[in-house]
């Protein structure tokens, strides 16, 4: 009964419209047989607002003395006015867009006063509310979010720019004053000041002097209890950051390397204090985003608990320690060992270490502030295709004798750094980035070092004409023709030169092509589907490299022996650095390559075994989404390069998917290929610093290479599983592959299972049992 009552009103509200001319309560009901009175729609009459049309008077007033019209294309704009205020009012009153829409009962000031007395446990509250936004801000978050809803820091920002101390008027800011030496060109972090001048005036040494003062106040205040330690150990704390942001920034015989440190060993006191601060909100406000001149909508507060502060702050002094090991050169393949593992660092060191490591690295022309980059670039080829060669000789620039050899061997030498100075400092430019960043430079930077290597290679062929170079002969045939006396003459010959520049250039785009597939892996870019593809690419890579190396030590060591009764122990010390630079890389090309084949291998077998997850995408099959299309995307950034040359798609799937092999023998091959690189992986982890080319990071290096070795032990175990399945079902007999998926499922990256190492995706088996 309820319910039909509940109809019935429900069918009676329908029918109900609103009429216009009706006096208020009255109703139109549509008729049950189903005529509908067709009516205009109702007009809306807010009661409480009234409109009047102003077109005439707005027109009257824009006609001047000459009564000439406002015409069309101008603008009537008042001083007042102005275009940032134009734009605001666009959005006037919505809380979300509006900066000065004020609720009923709002005010615009904040009624907090900066001048009252603070309890200690409140000045240690704000002191670590002020870190955490400070934090807040070095992990990418904007000032207007983070330091400048500070009010005290509103009220000293808001003087016109205090040149001394004496122009400030309490003490609290010291922490805002040490950020501004920053300024870092990032996508990570946001620089916007918002017109305010921080303090740029003021000398590092009169906010010094004021902390001193502060130390010393807060030590004779016996009577405040636990605050006073709380006090002096974060005061402390902020004289030593502020002595390590300062000296970031002097040379490297004026800096002090005890600052970061200091910095590390307070940290313990500060966060077993922190429990002592009492919160005071009312200290930090939203509404100074009104008065800063920014076209983006008020934003709220950026909150992150103290313990992230706390644990972001702790790896910033750890990485500003660290990251002055830069400057202990020992050659350009350790520096780029160090750059290269320091930025794998995880999490990666923020913004301001990068900053601080791109200074380091090169600034005014210079290589870590006293190298030029021509010396760097020779100790790079002396290290590689050149040990002891006269090309490199520092004497070849003090000849002035324009008909002597070496006076155009240094022409042509200058001309080459000329040319491959910009790319070769961009490598360390670029590889001081976010990860993703990394990634999509170097695509563009093997652009630039695939043209160096063309222009390299005519240089070559002009030094060739002043060294004298003796080319290696080779046969093209290992049969022999006999003429009529029966000896025996080479039907066709090839003379082969060693290009040392333009091997240089390639080893060098070679590295970085590897990279890029590397940092795809690191980056979660590739499907489950896409692996076996891009490990075979991989290990593609890493066998032209190894052909390369291969091919470079075969001219330095034939140069070797070419001169024995002159090899002073100068010389010999330099061919004895390229061979372990040459063996020591060949050693890890190999590790890459035979792990790069065993899990093309195994991603392949876990393929045809209908094992390996596939993104939906994939399943759905979408007519813009194809295998040859994915495998064009994937490479596109290499298909412009000269060498190495890409594949075309039809011999690329062949030699992934390899039809003419089968799975058992799929499966032999990972497995060798695995136990091969684990050969080699545990050769790595035994090799010192000075071999392996990582004298500044070598406990970090090795880390990395056995978190790679450990890698390759899982994935032995793995193919021992998929082998150990393929021979039950193939015992069973089992036909169509059915019993597959009720035995054995895989599951790659994600979550926890991301594996030992970013670069190597094992998969994982699961067994489970389908019913």
């Amino acid at each position: 009964m309820a319910a039909s009552k509940d109809d019935a009103v429900a069918e009676g509200l329908s029918r109900l419209t609103l009429d216009d001319d009706k006096p208020p309560g009255q109703a139109t009901v549509q008729q049950p047989t189903g005529e509908e009175v067709k009516e205009a729609p109702p007009r809306v009459r807010p009661s409480r607002v009234t409109t009047r049309d102003i077109t005439r008077e707005f027109l009257e007033a824009t006609k001047d003395h000459d009564s000439s019209v406002l015409r069309t294309g101008e603008l009537v704009r008042d001083d007042q006015f102005t275009l940032f205020e134009s734009v605001g009012a666009l959005e006037i009153m919505d809380p979300k867009m509006d900066s000065g829409y004020l609720a009923p009962g709002e005010t615009l000031e904040d009624d907090y006063d900066i001048s009252r007395t603070l309890l200690p446990e409140e000045v240690v509250g704000i002191m670590d509310q002020l870190l955490c936004l400070e934090m807040a801000w070095h992990m990418g978050n904007p000032l207007s979010q983070t330091l400048y809803t500070s009010l005290y820091l509103e009220r000293l920002l808001a003087l016109k720019q205090p040149k001394t101390m004496d122009d400030v008027q309490f003490l609290l800011p010291p922490q805002k004053e040490q950020q501004t030496i920053e300024n870092p060109l990032e996508e990570d972090f946001v620089t916007h000041l918002y017109n305010r001048d921080l303090l740029s005036k003021l000398r590092e040494q009169e906010v010094m002097d004021l902390l001193n003062v502060a130390i010393s106040c807060a030590q004779d205040m016996e009577a405040i209890g636990k605050a006073r330690p709380a006090l002096i150990d974060r005061l402390s704390f902020r004289k030593s950051f502020l002595t390590a942001l300062i000296d970031d920034h002097q040379t490297e015989q004026e800096r002090s390397s005890q600052a970061w440190s200091e910095c590390a060993e307070l940290l313990p006191l500060i966060y077993k204090t922190e429990h002592i601060g009492k919160a005071v909100p009312d200290s930090f406000s939203v509404k100074i985003q009104r008065k800063l001149p920014s076209t983006v909508p008020p934003r709220p507060m950026v909150k992150i608990s103290f313990e992230s502060a706390f644990s972001h702050l702790k790896r910033l002094c750890q990485d500003g320690k660290d990251v002055w090991n830069v400057l202990d050169y020992h050659g350009v393949n350790d520096l780029v060992t160090f750059v290269w593992t320091f930025q794998s660092r995880k999490p990666q060191p923020s913004v301001y270490i990068r900053a601080i490591l791109q200074s380091l690295l090169f600034e005014d022309m210079k290589i870590l502030r006293r190298k030029s980059i021509q010396q760097v670039i020779y100790d790079d080829l002396a290290e590689t295709v050149l040990p002891a060669d006269l090309l490199i000789d520092p004497q070849n620039h003090e000849i002035e004798v324009v008909h002597d050899p070496r006076f155009e061997i240094a022409k042509r030498m200058n001309h080459f750094v000329l040319k491959a100075r910009d790319t070769f400092l961009e490598l360390f430019r670029c590889i001081c980035q976010n990860r993703s960043r990394i990634r999509r430079t170097l695509c563009h930077s093997i652009y630039d070092w695939d043209n160096v290597q063309l222009e390299a290679e005519e240089i070559d062929n002009d030094l060739r004409t002043y060294t004298g170079e003796e080319p290696i002969i080779i046969s093209s045939s290992d049969e022999h023709d006999h003429d009529h006396d029966g000896e025996s003459t080479v039907s066709s010959s090839e003379q082969i030169f060693a290009y040392p520049l333009s091997s240089w250039a390639y080893l060098h785009k070679l590295r970085q092509m590897e990279w890029i597939v590397l940092l795809g892996f690191e980056l979660d870019i590739y499907q489950p589907e896409e692996l076996a593809g891009m490990y075979w690419h991989l290990q593609y890579l890493a066998q032209t490299r190894i052909s390369h190396l291969e091919r470079i030590r075969g001219f330095v060591t034939r140069k070797l022996k070419s001169i024995p009764e002159t090899l002073t122990p100068e010389m010999k010390e330099a061919f004895t650095t390229s061979l372990s630079f040459l063996n020591f890389s060949l050693l890890e090309a190999s590790a890459c390559y035979y792990f790069a084949h065993g899990l093309s291998c195994l991603y392949t077998t876990l393929t045809r075994l209908s094992l390996l997850p596939s993104s939906p995408r994939h399943q759905q099959r979408p007519r813009y989404s194809n295998d040859s299309l994915r495998y064009e995307l994937r490479l596109k950034p290499f298909l412009p390069i000269t060498l190495p040359e890409v594949l075309p798609f039809y011999k690329f799937n062949s030699l992934v998917h390899q039809p003419g092999t089968s799975t058992t023998l799929l499966l032999h091959n990972a497995s060798e290929s695995v136990s091969k690189a684990r050969k080699f992986f545990e050769q790595l982890t035994r090799l010192d610093a000075r071999t392996s080319r990582s004298r500044l990071c070598h406990e970090e290096w090795r880390a990395k290479v056995r978190d790679g070795l450990r890698a390759c032990i899982a994935a032995g175990v793995v193919v021992m599983e998929v082998e150990r399945g393929v021979g039950e079902w193939d015992a069973e007999e089992d036909e169509k592959g059915k019993g597959k998926e009720r035995r054995l499922k895989v599951v790659v990256g994600g979550g926890d299972m991301q594996g030992y190492h970013e670069w190597w995706v094992v998969p994982r088996m699961v067994k489970h049992d389908g019913g």
